[in-house]
């Protein structure tokens, strides 16, 4: 069964909890249950721990979204008041993945004790996962990093998260989700595959992936743009191993040129043959706009970044210069990407790729300038 289809039930699972409890229907009729049996039978605890998740997901969109919906707290107060095994190994989970929720973690492990039902050893013992290692996965270009998160249930069990942190949009998190297996296999089986020069595996610390992972989170509340199978269906899962790494990490920080280093390059461009052609103040001006927005790195253009650097008016909000300098924006950008990848070393390819979306993104670019200038 797909995410998005067990998503859809869990929704539809808890409708007919409130349903039930207003008809006094037996919760054993309720989807929820079945797929709760279906996930403990299965052996695979991501299949137990991915639909909790997505349950509380569910819950934490009603607590925002909805106040007419019971949200985390009925959630909670709807499996307490069904005693049965199923309930009991959801609020297991939820007893540890509920963080920042103390009173509900302390509401389920009260009930969990206090049922004594018999659950399978590695959820009893979920509280004792433990955090191996982790691997940024990362590229030349900087548009992103993946973060692969090695852990281990109590009882051996591996379970590696992935985590995509997109840099483009203020480094949050767009993707993330779970494989049985353990980093190192996974780290090794990514690294022999890897057929690109320009890709490289380096350690990370557990404080450095906390902080990046809670930073990715928060702005993920505020800009998150779509949803994929996994994400953010699997939000409190990874937002609760992030919550078992240290504390006091550093946070990312782009390699963005400083305003000194910045202007010195566009001197030499500016001063070369290359550059000659637009040497007056409004491509001045129009670049060091292209430049802020390719994160203030003057030395690494990648297709994704001029795709959004090409998206008139963005990032040219203040630019009030002629239109004849603005139309010749791809051309500027043609004759500079060469430059400064040749001053960075960037691999001809890459440059090539960058000059490929210049070319696809220009014929939007010029109209979307030319309606600007009618308006």
């Amino acid at each position: 069964m797909t995410d998005s289809r067990k998503r859809r039930k869990a929704k539809q699972a808890r409708r007919d909890a409130r349903r039930s409890r207003q008809r006094d229907e037996t919760p054993e009729e309720t989807p929820l249950v079945g797929e709760v049996r279906d996930a403990i039978d299965s052996g695979d605890p991501m299949e137990l721990l991915g639909l909790a998740a997505m349950v509380i997901e569910v819950a934490y969109r009603d607590d925002r979204d909805d106040d007419e919906r019971p949200g985390l707290d009925g959630l909670v107060e709807s499996f307490i008041g069904v005693p049965i095994p199923e309930t009991t190994a959801l609020l297991a989970v939820l007893a540890e993945i509920l963080i920042y929720e103390d009173t509900l973690r302390g509401q389920c492990r009260r009930e969990v004790a206090a049922r004594g039902d018999d659950l399978p050893a590695w959820l009893s013992g979920l509280s004792d996962l433990t955090i191996e290692r982790v691997v940024r996965m990362t590229h030349v270009l900087g548009d992103g990093d993946e973060l692969l998160i090695g852990s281990r249930l109590s009882d051996g069990q591996p379970l590696t998260c992935a985590v995509f942190v997109d840099h483009n949009y203020y480094s949050f998190i767009t993707d993330a989700f779970f494989v049985p297996t353990t980093i190192d296999e996974l780290v090794d089986l990514a690294t022999r595959s890897n057929d690109d020069p320009d890709t490289t595996f380096v350690e990370m610390s557990l404080a450095d992936a906390r902080t990046w992972i809670e930073h990715g989170i928060d702005f993920d509340d505020h800009f998150h743009i779509e949803d994929t199978d996994t994400w953010p269906a699997c939000r409190p899962l990874v937002l609760w191993l992030a919550s078992l790494m240290p504390e006091g990490g550093a946070e990312y920080e782009p390699a963005q040129s400083s305003w000194p280093e910045t202007q010195a390059l566009l001197d030499k461009f500016f001063a070369s043959l290359m550059g000659q052609p637009f040497a007056d103040p409004d491509h001045r001006t129009l670049l060091s706009a292209c430049i802020d927005e390719n994160n203030c790195d003057a030395l690494r253009w990648s297709e994704a970044r001029l795709h959004m650097n090409l998206d008139w008016p963005f990032g040219f909000t203040e630019y009030h210069g002629s239109t004849q300098a603005a139309l010749a924006v791809p051309d500027l950008l043609r004759a500079y990407i060469p430059f400064a990848h040749a001053q960075s070393g960037i691999r001809d390819q890459l440059t090539a790729e960058a000059l490929a979306a210049i070319d696809a993104a220009e014929p939007g670019y010029r109209e979307s300038v030319l309606a600007d200038q009618d308006d």
